[in-house]
């Protein structure tokens, strides 16, 4: 498959302060999904009504993130999502929070009233793995290619376990 228009990315994880996200209320004035997830959106472009007419898709990537939070361990306060329409960022690590950009999951595996994909969770587990060793090396290098690889083989039976729960 290819990648949809728009949506190549660069060499790096581009980072994105906090100063350019603000806490996104959604329909219920929490400040977070159904699950617990933070929501953020862009001080840099309006992304708030994206959000609130896709308050489906919304709760849809919570489901996702957090299935695969359960599968390392990880804890739902350290998740978050973010939506940056514009941005090339698809996730990124801000002082061990990790931050999943809501647009790559509209764009590459969204579908109303239907259920995800093995390709969708996959996809999705790598980039968690990826942003996990962020917290053990900052840099993009051949040990953050090591901890990353080491995060997805120590995990996938989880995975594996998840999916077949799902189907």
């Amino acid at each position: 498959s290819t990648i949809p228009e728009g949506l190549d990315r660069g060499d790096t994880c581009e980072v994105i302060d906090g100063q350019s996200l603000k806490p996104f209320p959604g329909p219920n004035h929490t400040f977070k999904t159904h699950n617990g997830i933070r929501t953020f959106s862009s001080r840099r472009e309006e992304s708030s009504e994206l959000l609130l007419q896709n308050v489906e898709a919304v709760e849809s990537f919570a489901f996702v993130l957090e299935n695969l939070s359960k599968v390392f361990g990880v804890k739902l306060d350290s998740v978050a999502m973010f939506c940056e329409p514009g941005g090339k960022s698809i996730a990124f690590n801000l002082n061990r929070a990790l931050h999943f950009n809501l647009r790559f999951f509209y764009a590459l595996h969204f579908m109303p009233n239907k259920s995800f994909s093995p390709e969708c969770y996959s996809y999705w587990y790598m980039t968690m793995a990826h942003e996990l060793s962020h917290n053990l090396v900052s840099g993009h290098n051949k040990e953050h290619g090591f901890y990353t690889e080491s995060f997805a083989t120590h995990y996938l039976p989880r995975l594996v376990e998840l999916l077949a729960s799902l189907s």
